[in-house]
């Protein structure tokens, strides 16, 4: 334009242009164009403002670069006031163009915002020329002529042509740009109808939400389904119906409890959360919901989409399938009590058998020596057999509160050997009289670190399920040896000397199925109604939990053989409790609060006290102990059993005691406390003496009371 323009102006002597200067001003209006576009493409208002004052800028300097590029004898002089306001012009005009071409799109509107960049060239053009002011030369200059540049006419032709070329690209370039955005345009709306197919089929309910005011722009079918109302046109929050998000207690949320909300006002996820909903049918149901907003490249979330599923039906069937899981651990734990109890059973008669020849003894003994107390030799030797079954009346019911308690006792260093010849009375009184039970043990010690009881469980498991299996006439052997395993012969075990039992029954014998789950936790073979089995899988656990290993050969109709394989230490077995001699500790007296229900046992205890030297008071149960305990008589022991008639045990009464007065010592006592009782006794820090005891064994509990008291030592 600014070219062709030129060819009115004539200052009244030749005018050329200087080809470099003249190229110059075309590269700087191509150039400041281009960035004023670039800048204006991001919408921004600073930008906006930027690429027009750019662009009015570089309209301005390719205009004064032009005018620069005159070659003539005259002199051309701007004046400033006049380029200032071709500035202005240009900037402001450039700007509006701007501003038009950007923001609108129909045709008028650009054909509006080129008339306004087209206003803004040539007004600065002429405001510019306004200001030139043209002085001729002399008589000596204008003797010569000016012939280096372009002619004018030659310039403006060739600039036009240029203009025209180019305006024939731009137009061909603007129906293609034309062409790529309808067919993009309807690509994008081929997207968007795909994904609006996609979300309207979602098994989730799906809604979009404007940011920040909630408002419900779409909605899915399934959202409508699952909320049972209209969603959309006010936000899920602002309707005055019934229905909505509601709290534990049927009261509806506030609108900042809700997850849309949050995620809103938060700007980030939120969720997947529950959240009890009131449906527009009256219904209650829980939906797990997350929300999260859709951020623009400034960071601003102008939408949210939020996403929900019914999940009544699946927190109903988890807590079924809770319930039915702590039904089953019941049921589970039930049944290995059962298992236990069942044992128990089968042994009843061996036991009832075994405790009456025991009481045949004591009885007898005891009849005898009231009957003839002269005789003094008879008479200890009499008082002798009836402690000696005693003592073993006693080993047989600890073996059996033993296998009848839930919890494992406390390992130790035994002799296996001598374990299995101790329970032989135990393990005959479950075979019947027509099985024949061989014990062959070898001749030497197999010490090992294990629970004396679970071993004697093991035993006595393996016997039974032996003569379960056995028919009349039949035979089973225990078989021991201690055997030096190689490296790798039993996968699992270490090479080293080890153990072996054997138990082998000429029974029905297994099939390889059954032998594959007889570890199995409730696996049984027996007929209905004749029990759930007796532990083996017990069996297996306790001999892994020592270190060792369990084998099983057996073929139908060939009978079983169970090997287990126990690791033996190179050390001897604890020793027993050394039987006290005959130097007697005489130590001080103690005030003893004895606590008892049963009158015969507190009788024979209060004699043992009296006979170590002690002052004995006596109570039947707690509350005549705790009377005596509010009283003001000194005391400093109390000795209690712990299972008591009148709702109060021995361990709350200790604790009461030692409340009231707190100096006071402790020692409880009992046959068998249970397990809940046996728990207190281990968390509590007072010490616990078994019944039955002999005196001696009471002295030696009782030492420990007064062990930082100076003893005086009588020898008899």
């Amino acid at each position: 334009m600014h070219f062709v323009a030129m060819l009115g102006f004539n200052p009244g002597v030749e005018v050329r242009y200087d080809i470099q200067l003249t190229i110059l001003s075309l590269l700087l209006a191509i150039a400041v164009t281009a960035f004023a576009f670039f800048s204006a493409a991001d919408h921004r208002r600073s930008h906006l403002l930027v690429g027009g004052l750019v662009m009015g800028a570089g309209i301005c300097i390719m205009h004064y670069v032009g005018m620069a590029a005159l070659v003539t004898r005259a002199t051309l002089r701007n004046e400033p006031a006049y380029v200032v306001a071709a500035f202005v012009v240009a900037v402001l005009a450039s700007t509006s163009a701007l501003l038009v071409a950007i923001r609108e799109r129909t045709f008028v509107q650009r054909l509006a915002a080129a008339v306004v960049l087209g206003f803004a060239i040539v007004g600065m053009h002429f405001t510019g020329m306004a200001g030139v002011r043209i002085l001729l030369p002399g008589a000596a200059m204008a003797m010569g002529t000016a012939h280096n540049g372009i002619d004018s006419i030659a310039l403006a032709t060739a600039v036009a042509s240029g203009t025209l070329f180019i305006l024939f690209l731009a137009l061909i370039a603007a129906l293609s740009d034309r062409r790529f955005e309808a067919m993009a345009a309807r690509e994008a709306l081929r997207s968007e109808q795909q994904l609006r197919t996609i979300i309207e089929h979602l098994p989730l309910g799906v809604f979009v939400a404007e940011a920040p005011s909630g408002q419900i722009r779409f909605a899915n079918a399934e959202a409508a389904r699952l909320l049972a109302h209209p969603v959309g046109g006010i936000a899920i929050w602002a309707h005055d119906q019934e229905y909505g998000a509601i709290d534990a207690n049927g009261h509806r949320l506030a609108p900042e409890q809700h997850v849309l909300y949050q995620a809103m006002h938060e700007s980030r996820r939120v969720g997947p959360r529950l959240q009890r909903y009131r449906r527009g049918d009256g219904e209650i149901i829980q939906l797990e919901v997350t929300a999260a907003p859709v951020l623009e490249r400034t960071g601003d979330g102008a939408l949210a989409v939020v996403a929900l599923q019914d999940v009544t039906e699946k927190i109903a069937a988890d807590a079924r399938i809770a319930a039915a899981m702590a039904e089953k651990a019941e049921a589970q734990a039930a049944l290995l009590h059962a298992q236990r109890l069942e044992s128990l059973g089968r042994l009843t008669g061996g036991v009832a058998h075994d405790f009456n020849n025991l009481l045949t003894v004591v009885i007898g003994a005891l009849d005898i020596i009231l009957k003839h107390p002269e005789n003094a030799a008879r008479r200890a030797k009499l008082g002798e057999a009836a402690l000696t079954a005693a003592r073993r009346g006693e080993r047989l019911t600890a073996q059996l509160l033993a296998f009848a308690r839930r919890q494992p006792l406390q390992p130790v260093d035994c002799d296996l050997n001598d374990l299995i010849r101790e329970s032989e009375p135990l393990i005959r009184g479950v075979t019947n009289e027509a099985l024949t039970l061989t014990l062959r043990l070898f001749d030497g010690k197999a010490i090992a670190l294990i629970d004396p009881t679970q071993f004697e469980a093991l035993l006595l498991n393996l016997i039974v399920n032996a003569a379960d299996a056995t028919p009349r006439g039949g035979k089973i052997t225990v078989e021991t040896s201690v055997c030096e395993l190689a490296p790798d012969a039993i996968p699992g075990l270490a090479a080293g000397p080890y153990f072996s039992l054997r138990v082998t029954d000429t029974g029905q014998g297994m099939s390889l199925e059954v032998m594959n789950r007889i570890f199995e936790p409730f696996f049984t073979t027996k007929s209905p109604g004749k029990g759930t089995g007796l532990g083996l899988s017990q069996v297996y656990g306790f001999v892994r939990q020592s270190g060792g290993e369990v084998r099983v050969q057996s073929s139908v109709g060939q009978g079983t053989t169970f090997t287990v394989y126990l690791p033996v230490a190179d050390r001897e077995a604890e020793a027993p409790a050394a039987q006290p001699n005959s130097q007697r500790i005489e130590n001080p007296s103690l005030r003893v609060l004895l606590t008892e229900d049963d009158p015969s046992v507190a009788g024979i205890t209060e004699t043992m006290l009296k006979n170590l030297g002690h002052d004995v008071v006596r109570a039947g149960n707690a509350e005549q102990a705790l009377q005596v305990l509010k009283s003001e008589r000194p005391l400093d022991l109390l000795l209690s059993d712990v299972i008591m008639p009148g709702g109060v045990n021995g361990v709350e009464l200790a604790r009461a005691a030692v409340t009231l007065r707190p100096g006071l010592k402790v020692l409880l006592s009992s046959g068998f406390a249970g397990e809940s009782v046996d728990r207190a006794i281990e968390e509590g820090s007072w010490p616990f003496l078994r019944k039955p005891y002999m005196q001696d064994e009471l002295a030696e509990h009782l030492q420990q009371f007064y062990m930082d008291m100076p003893p005086s030592i009588e020898i008899n």
